[in-house]
């Protein structure tokens, strides 16, 4: 699970450089770049925090990453909704690859942690507790 949290760290770091590097003036920078900034550092510090305890910083990766999935859902709905939606547009493509990376993490997380609750039950009813 821990190269999955940086893989998702770095993708979106990776995201927002480029927007950093498509931006010129400030408008776009906050639309282009700072969503892949901020959650991608945030989730690069929850990874590493994870390595001392890893249950709280997985914990905290998985709802930074619940948080992306949120903030770029609603934008997204509204262009599909109203028809607006331009793969072309810089915004629009940022707010849709940032989107699916988080809805990628949080399908594979939720699967590890079933999974890791049944065989911890399944353990636990073998011990005969």
């Amino acid at each position: 699970m821990h190269f999955l949290s940086f893989f998702y760290a770095l993708a979106l770091l990776a995201l927002g450089v480029t927007g950093v590097l498509s931006s010129s003036n400030a408008a776009e920078l906050r639309a282009f770049a700072l969503p892949g900034l901020f959650f991608g550092g945030a989730t690069l510090f929850c990874s590493f925090y994870a390595l001392i305890e890893f249950r709280h910083g997985m914990a905290a990766a998985s709802f930074l990453a619940f948080l992306a999935f949120l903030t770029n859902s609603s934008p997204l709905a509204g262009h599909f909704f109203h028809g607006t939606y331009d793969w072309s547009h810089p915004a629009h493509r940022l707010s849709s690859v940032i989107w699916a990376l988080a809805t990628i993490y949080l399908s594979i997380a939720f699967t590890r942690w079933k999974r890791t609750r049944r065989e911890q039950a399944i353990a636990s009813l073998k011990a005969g507790e």
